[in-house]
């Protein structure tokens, strides 16, 4: 993908995912809460997370950070919701491992697939996988409790 195209991307897709975020407010009544931070530039969000009997009912976030990563935690949100914790931690593990070159990854789904590409726009892969990073870490540390 060039350049232009993955400013087109950037315009048509992200700067709206980032202007309107899905469900970016607190959420008091959740039973998870995460933070991910990322040091570099300083983005940071709070997920909250209502889960019952293994499957992430509601997924909320709030907090700062630049257009794409603000973009990247709203696709988050709404892909996680209505998944069992396996299928969240195996679908951030790919995500991550896509975005870093371990496994390079076509993704299906069109949001992934633009996140996955914008990793080669001006480094910002720390940006895109901080709240992907976090929740996957949080969940993987409560199977092992």
């Amino acid at each position: 993908m060039t350049k232009e195209e993955l400013e087109i991307l950037y315009k048509s897709k992200i700067i709206p995912a980032s202007k309107e975020p899905y469900h970016f407010e607190k959420h008091a009544q959740a039973n998870t809460v995460i933070e991910a931070y990322n040091p570099i530039c300083g983005d940071k969000y709070q997920l909250y997370l209502d889960m019952s009997e293994g499957v992430v009912q509601s997924a909320y976030f709030h907090g700062f950070g630049c257009a794409i990563s603000k973009a990247s935690t709203s696709i988050l949100a709404r892909k996680v919701e209505g998944k069992r914790l396996e299928e969240v931690v195996a679908l951030g593990d790919t995500f991550i491992a896509s975005l870093t070159g371990i496994t390079p990854m076509d993704f299906d789904d069109e949001c992934l697939k633009i996140l996955n590409e914008l990793k080669n726009f001006d480094g910002r892969v720390d940006c895109i996988k901080s709240s992907w990073e976090a929740i996957t870490h949080h969940l993987k540390e409560e199977q092992w409790k």
